[in-house]
């Protein structure tokens, strides 16, 4: 955990040996936040109950879950393996995420899916210029490419998925 973060209670960080959480500065998470870094294999070998499989957790496929920079995450989220959120996402109350988050985005939903974004690129670019220095700023380029990409050529699924 970096500077100035918060995760408030009732939440659930599992956390295995090959796979960390990180959360970086300035960041927040409400009550409820379970973060998953590691997951069971699905195939148990015939004959074996996969109960008694799953308790051996040398076999567990490890990754890393990562909250970027200037993240709001509200109650009851669930983070799964290898998801990294990215710099000033939200993501919405009772969100499951198994996928990674485009920098400010706002999320929501299970499978959380991009309902929009927290500001227009112009404005993400004037809000990085006052927050980082020009070589930790995302470029005009990614971002659009996010914006198109996650939002502007789905404006249609995401109205019918938020109804």
């Amino acid at each position: 955990m970096e500077d100035d973060v918060n995760i408030f209670g009732n939440s659930n960080l599992i956390v295995s040996v090959s796979g960390k959480f990180i959360m970086k500065k300035k960041s927040g998470a409400a009550q409820g936040l379970t973060v998953v870094t590691a997951n069971h294999p699905t195939n148990p070998d015939i004959g074996k109950w996969h109960k008694e499989v799953y308790k051996d957790t040398s076999t567990d496929v490890g990754s890393h879950v990562i909250i970027e920079e200037d993240v709001w995450i509200a109650s009851n989220v669930t983070l799964l393996p290898n998801v990294v959120v990215g710099r000033g996402a939200i993501v919405g109350a009772g969100s499951v995420c198994r996928k990674s988050v485009p920098p400010y985005s706002i999320v929501m939903g299970n499978p959380a899916k991009v309902v929009g974004f927290k500001y227009t690129v112009d404005e993400i670019l004037e809000h990085e210029a006052e927050l980082y220095p020009i070589q930790e700023r995302l470029s005009r380029q990614v971002l659009e490419k996010n914006y198109n990409k996650y939002y502007s050529n789905r404006i249609k699924e995401i109205a019918h998925f938020v109804k």
